[in-house]
């Protein structure tokens, strides 16, 4: 099968967690045997390379201040290149949120190509709801991504449920297929000279705690209630430090709330990390806490279990499906500083029961999660969204 997959991120450009998922999928269908072009962004970046059998295309859109302004100029670009690599040749077109759904859906009316829309998350979601004039419309474009598409992916089925509710969708036109890893890659060998060094290096002492967040510094991320959850941690474990591996428009905020706490000086931010710096931090934690108000499905959480660090998160969305309370992990109520304080100290204070959660995590990641098995899913989803098109 040829495959043609529209994205607005892919690595090494890494805003969020769709460049890490549309990486993992599109090597996987190609180790089972796919041709996968993707068709993306990048100003600074070859126009087109192969990357471990993938071959990438990037497209430069004229750019523009309001998001999404640049979106429909993205969108016009990519629409462009994939008509130069000429749309008959692929089986199927396979679209990566909002902003790259207009590509699928005239691709669909104008040259009868199947179109895939995946749904990684929601506007209402991701902003709390509908606060602006731009947020009103990037709703429309998701409603009109899954009117016009043959068939829809969401990595949960709490953004199913979401979708098929807000957008009446019919429920059996999605399907639900998680997000993956590798996670051979994030089993690193270590020793604790390695692992004291680099903690060191971070300004955490060796008798001290690692609380390690990773992700954007956002809204819907509730790093404000995990900040205000560690220092409540504080009294019971003086010795804990909190590292924030990310970055975004809030960190002026957070950083003004753990002076206001009183805790500034135990909380590092470190700003945005990946590749063998963020493993590491993974592998040397001493617990990852997830404290999201809103997750479509939280990588993050696999990331960690693959690790071997215990996970403590939110027990929200995609989040409460990946993790099960005491057994793979520690789930929290959502904006609740005091039961993220609870979960963190629980994960501390017995190492018997973290070695037990930490076990379990592990075996999941390599079982469940594998990009292989995911890909093998999607192909059936193209398969679904062919035979529509040709009845």
């Amino acid at each position: 099968m040829r495959i043609s997959m529209i994205t607005w991120e892919y690595p090494p450009i890494m805003v969020g967690g769709l460049s890490v998922h549309c990486k993992g999928l599109a090597e996987a269908l190609v180790r089972a045997g796919h041709n996968v072009d993707i068709i993306t962004v990048g100003y600074d970046l070859l126009e087109h390379e192969n990357i471990n059998g993938v071959n990438i295309y990037r497209v430069k859109p004229i750019s523009h201040g309001n998001f999404l302004t640049w979106a429909m100029f993205m969108a016009t670009a990519l629409e462009k290149k994939l008509g130069n690599l000429g749309i008959q040749n692929y089986d199927v077109v396979h679209c990566h949120d909002w902003m790259t759904s207009f590509v699928g859906a005239n691709v669909k009316s104008l040259s009868k190509v199947p179109y895939v829309q995946s749904v990684h998350s929601t506007e209402v979601g991701r902003c709390g709801g509908i606060n602006s004039e731009d947020s009103r419309a990037i709703n429309d474009s998701e409603w009109f991504s899954n009117y016009e598409s043959n068939q829809i992916i969401t990595v949960s089925h709490a953004i199913k449920n979401e979708i098929c509710s807000a957008f009446n969708v019919p429920f059996e036109k999605v399907n639900v297929i998680y997000n993956g890893i590798n996670p051979y890659e994030f089993n690193i060998n270590a020793n604790d000279y390695e692992k004291y060094d680099f903690r060191r290096h971070l300004g955490i002492l060796d008798h001290e705690k690692m609380i390690l967040y990773v992700g954007r510094l956002a809204y819907q991320k509730g790093v404000e209630y995990l900040i205000h959850g560690f220092q409540k941690l504080l009294y019971g474990h003086p010795d804990s430090k909190l590292v924030i591996a990310g970055d975004g428009n809030m960190q002026n905020y957070l950083e003004h709330i753990s002076w206001k706490l009183g805790c500034r000086d135990r909380v590092i931010f470190l700003g945005f990390k990946n590749g063998d710096l963020l493993k590491k931090l993974y592998k040397y934690a001493d617990v990852c806490v997830i404290p999201s108000i809103y997750e479509p499905f939280g990588i993050v959480a696999l990331e960690a279990m693959a690790s071997g660090t215990p996970v403590v998160s939110s027990d929200i969305g995609g989040l409460s499906e990946i993790i099960s309370h005491e057994y793979n992990g520690v789930k929290v109520y959502p904006k609740n500083p005091d039961s993220i304080a609870w979960g963190i100290d629980k994960v501390l204070s017995d190492y018997g029961f973290k070695e037990w959660i930490v076990k379990n995590a592990k075996n999941d990641s390599y079982t469940k999660y594998s990009w292989d098995t995911i890909a093998k899913e999607t192909v059936q989803v193209y398969k679904k969204a062919i035979d529509m098109m040709n009845r």
